[in-house]
């Protein structure tokens, strides 16, 4: 008997950096889904399997006290064993009875093959991974009927992946994992806000990989230190960027695709105003040239997530935009993922 659960990548859409300062975003949860199986063993055949962080097999031993007692820890493990030991620590705050198990982390789909090379596409693996280890554990060790309120996992989640990103992060990957769909997002003072939304009929989309995955930590902690480094200029283009993700979502709320297109547009335009600002390259030469190639075409076109690389996001009200773009991105070195909304987030199933 094993529980297995999967949660999918995700897309921001509009929104990126500012999020982080308590404006409101907008993101797209996709069909690529990390899959996390646990089984119950023998105390002595503990262990988790990470494929695609290339480790071996990482052991631990349960203590009596229900806390693992980990083996040799690779450091590219080190986020996932601070995840599982906090949903262990919450589970047993709850009353629940952790027994001797192992784990099976797959993220295949978030991720692309180049040659030897294994790719980050900037899917939100590790929120996809932190969600799906987080349910199938409760599961297996609460019951399936334990469900809290979506915002409060995400605030629970927060904490050990914070801690990973050098205490930066907003926790809207986390929520497009967890509940799947168009969400508009938001982690303010006064708590945290989720919204399903959708967007209005007409509108052509598709994702443009931009050759090389980006370090999100790297970016966040740049853009931190700008806040520093130039108050007025980085205050400037926070409120900016909080205008046009507000716009948009109400775009998006009332239907109004040309506006939804125009804000897109723009946001991408004012991310790349923080290159100089932040001292990387948040809108590389391949976002440029995809910019330039969508616009041709017809079209807007933004980076996603946290720039550097990555993925990229280009629209069009016209018919036949995305057949296009993948024609003439082809033509220019540019690729074009076949990546579809997911409706369904978090799903916990037992085999």
């Amino acid at each position: 008997m094993s529980w297995v659960a999967t949660a999918p990548g995700k897309v921001v859409l509009l929104g990126e950096y500012a999020v982080l300062e308590g404006a409101p975003a907008l993101v797209q949860a996709v069909d690529r889904r990390c899959r996390v199986t646990l089984r119950e063993c023998a105390s002595d055949q503990c262990r988790i399997e990470a494929p695609q962080l290339g480790i071996d097999p990482v052991r631990f031993t349960p203590g009596g006290d229900g806390r693992l007692k980990w083996a040799a820890m690779p450091a590219d493990f080190a986020r996932t064993a601070a995840l599982i030991d906090s949903a262990l620590d919450h589970i047993r705050q709850l009353g629940g009875r952790i027994v001797p198990f192992r784990m099976r982390v797959d993220t295949a789909e978030l991720f692309m093959l180049d040659g030897s090379r294994s790719l980050k596409l900037g899917l939100g693996s590790s929120a996809a991974t932190a969600v799906a280890i987080d349910a199938v554990l409760h599961a297996a060790f609460l019951g399936p009927e334990h469900k809290a309120p979506d915002a409060d996992t995400v605030a629970r989640l927060l904490v050990p992946g914070r801690e990973a990103q050098g205490r930066a992060g907003s926790g809207i990957d986390l929520a497009a994992s967890l509940c799947g769909g168009l969400l508009a997002y938001r982690n303010s003072h006064a708590g945290i806000e989720i919204r399903r939304l959708s967007l209005p009929a007409g509108i052509e989309t598709c994702l443009v990989w931009a050759g090389e995955p980006a370090s999100t930590t790297a970016l966040l902690a740049a853009w931190n230190r700008s806040r520093k480094s130039a108050p007025g200029e980085h205050g400037r283009l926070l409120g900016r960027m909080r205008a046009v993700a507000t716009a948009g979502l109400e775009a998006v709320e009332q239907g109004h695709a040309r506006e939804i297109l125009a804000c897109w547009s723009e946001y991408g335009k004012l991310m790349g105003k923080m290159n100089d600002l932040v001292g990387r390259e948040i809108v590389t030469a391949e976002h440029r040239a995809a910019c330039e190639l969508a616009e041709r075409l017809g079209g807007v076109y933004k980076p996603c997530g946290a720039g550097g690389g990555d993925l990229g996001l280009a629209a069009s009200l016209d018919a036949g935009f995305c057949r296009r773009m993948a024609q003439h991105g082809c033509e220019a070195g540019l690729q074009i993922l076949a990546l579809i909304p997911a409706a369904r987030g978090l799903r916990v199933t037992r085999e």
